[in-house]
């Protein structure tokens, strides 16, 4: 939602800037309904809700630029309307046909948006064939922001565990110099 209210704000082409408008307001739109289905499955199960979380955005306009940006929600978008797709499947198996409703109509706003940022890729690129080159150069890139992001929690993780190790490691060395090594109190004379 914020990435689109930027890209809105940055685009120059008053017709894309609108589209990101209204596409932003359909994202908070989803936001509020499922904050509004994790409220009602919270209250259900005896649990509490879950406070708001604070939302962040990437620049991924000012970043990517305006056809990457495109490609990059394309992609997204049709992402979210697979997993939105399995998650009305889920709930209907489960005999929940409200909770499956809300996943029916966020699916339907998200093909909405995958249709069109489609056609405004295909637009701005100049051709099909250029979509198709800038969805693929999108996809790289994502793969390797997701293995730079895999590689920063893994960074962490190998950070802890041979901290850890290496203190382990060397407790027993510290245990041996003072044996060595006793530690004195008190006022030690000159030659001490």
């Amino acid at each position: 939602m914020l990435d689109m209210r930027l890209a809105a704000a940055r685009c120059e082409d008053a017709a894309r800037a609108a589209a990101y408008l209204r596409h932003a307001a359909d994202e908070e739109r989803h936001a509020r309904m499922l904050e509004r289905l994790a409220n009602t499955w919270a209250a259900r199960v005896g649990g509490e809700a879950e406070r708001p979380v604070a939302a962040d955005f990437e620049g991924l306009y000012d970043r990517l630029g305006e056809e990457r940006f495109l490609a990059f929600v394309h992609r997204g978008e049709g992402r979210a309307t697979r997993q939105f797709e399995a998650y009305r499947a889920h709930f209907e198996a489960r005999g929940e046909p409200r909770t499956a409703a809300v996943f029916a109509r966020l699916i339907k706003d998200e093909r909405f948006h995958e249709a069109y940022t489609g056609e405004l890729l295909e637009e701005l690129a100049g051709s099909p064939e250029a979509a198709r080159a800038a969805l693929r150069r999108v996809a790289w890139w994502e793969a390797w922001r997701r293995y730079r992001r895999a590689g920063r929690a893994l960074a962490g993780l190998l950070y802890q565990g041979s901290m850890a190790a290496l203190y382990l490691t060397l407790a027993p060395l510290m245990l041996l110099i003072r044996l060595v090594r006793p530690v004195r109190r008190g006022w030690l004379p000159p030659d001490a």
